[in-house]
């Protein structure tokens, strides 16, 4: 059984799908929604990074897996 990790963070999940890791379920959470990753240490190590201001990012691979990610929360089509 693979362990998951999750967040309401659509910054983070969008920073996560743009360094490679994948969401493995959307899930609904009241009115919000709740992005599922695989947990790993790597996952961890890149949390940590997001929430010690370490993060790295390309500004627009961000922006892309941001649409990408608010497009799946509306239940929208996802583009490129």
């Amino acid at each position: 059984m693979k362990l998951e990790t999750t967040t309401q963070d659509i910054w983070l999940a969008a920073y996560a799908c743009q360094h490679g890791f994948d969401m493995t379920d959307l899930r609904n959470l009241g009115d919000r929604k709740l992005f599922v990753f695989e947990d790993s240490d790597a996952f961890q190590d890149l949390k940590r990074d997001y929430y010690w201001h370490k993060a790295k990012v390309d500004p627009l691979g961000l922006k892309r897996s941001l649409q990408k990610l608010k497009a799946l929360s509306i239940g929208g089509e996802v583009y490129g």
